[in-house]
């Protein structure tokens, strides 16, 4: 089993890296696949500097991870702003990751007990519009996902514009957005959700990229509301964490899937499992066969994967050569691919989102 982040077993892995050099990518040439793959876990992001709206809080544009991100992706070079740049960059990786899509993620607000946007509450947001606008140019390998806050007044009728414009996943982050999607308020919206056929996407598990309203709001176990009304649900990062977190989350997933395997509506998806610190919560996952079957592949774009956490089960070499992949969405499918998992969740992914256009 894959063991517990180590620093030690990382700086032995980081020392093939030197002398790989040019042949980093330099792998037998796989046999050519037939069926579509998707990645259903990918961020759009923006500050705002391009008239779309976007959010990303001083909080949050401050801190080590932002600034590292700006630079890997060199979003200053690649657009006259960091909204125009983050777009081309994600649009030049998917092309190149040999993923046929992904689907493409917006971020709603934090709202008041009057549903209201609380701006100051709101660290991270991707309006629906702007979404849809990106999606629209990239139609070839991008789907949107919009993001709709129940706890929003306007909810039920925001939904129904978006799917009125296309859309057919939605995404919920509670514990940045402060909602509990268990309560029964909520119950109207996600029948909505499962008359439309809707694809409901949840963050479970804990959150260490953006600050947290209440991580009690994550718990899996909240997930049943919407599964009781018939929606299809995706529990994002399957209620993992890191070692230190102190709670543990993912048993709770375990056991909600097994709850609902007759009705078999609900999936968790691989987004941030190739990232640090993830490998025990992955590796309890793929030990077991029937949740391996109910895993869909997301990498959690633009938040890099880390090979080398995983050079005990899939080599060193291996994991180094794959830690240089500059493209973060091939580099994570990559690894999980390694794992044994990437391309049969892939392929669920997209049967699950694009049915109409399989064969």
């Amino acid at each position: 089993m894959t063991s517990y982040w180590n620093r030690r077993r990382f700086l032995g892995s980081a020392a093939v890296l030197p002398w790989l050099g040019g042949e980093a990518f330099a792998c037998a040439t796989e046999p050519e696949e037939t069926n579509p793959v998707l990645d259903l876990h990918v961020h759009l992001v923006g500050v705002g500097d391009h008239r779309s709206g976007c959010v990303v809080s001083p909080t949050i544009q401050k801190g080590a991870l932002f600034q590292i991100l700006v630079g890997k992706l060199q979003l200053r070079q690649k657009g006259p702003t960091l909204d125009e740049g983050f777009v081309v960059a994600l649009a030049g990786q998917l092309k190149a990751s040999g993923l046929d899509k992904a689907v493409v993620l917006a971020q709603d607000a934090v709202y008041d007990t009057q549903g209201n946007p609380d701006w100051k509450a709101t660290h991270f947001y991707v309006p629906n519009d702007y979404l849809l606008q990106v999606t629209a140019q990239h139609s070839d390998c991008m789907v949107p996902c919009v993001s709709i806050n129940p706890n929003r007044a306007d909810a039920v009728d925001e939904l129904t514009r978006c799917i009125d414009k296309g859309a057919r996943v939605l995404k919920i982050h509670p514990p940045i957005q402060g909602v509990d999607v268990s309560d029964p308020k909520h119950k109207d919206f996600f029948r909505r959700c499962a008359e439309a056929k809707t694809v409901v996407m949840v963050h479970t598990g804990h959150e260490h990229s953006a600050p947290v309203v209440d991580i009690e709001l994550a718990r899996p176990d909240k997930l049943r509301l919407a599964l009781d009304e018939g929606c299809t649900v995706v529990a994002c990062h399957c209620g993992s964490g890191r070692p230190s977190d102190r709670q543990d989350m993912l048993p709770e997933f375990l056991k909600l899937l097994r709850d609902y395997e007759k009705q078999g509506n609900l999936w968790g998806d691989t987004a941030v499992l190739g990232g640090l610190q993830r490998s025990r919560d992955f590796a309890r996952l793929l030990a077991d066969d029937f949740v391996k079957s109910r895993l869909l592949h997301g990498s959690d774009f633009p938040f890099p994967a880390v090979p080398l956490e995983f050079s005990e089960k899939i080599g060193a070499i291996k994991a180094g050569r794959l830690q240089l992949d500059a493209n973060l969405i091939r580099q994570d499918f990559a690894l999980k691919d390694a794992l044994g998992i990437g391309r049969a969740s892939a392929e669920r992914a997209y049967r699950l989102i694009c049915p109409e256009k399989q064969t």
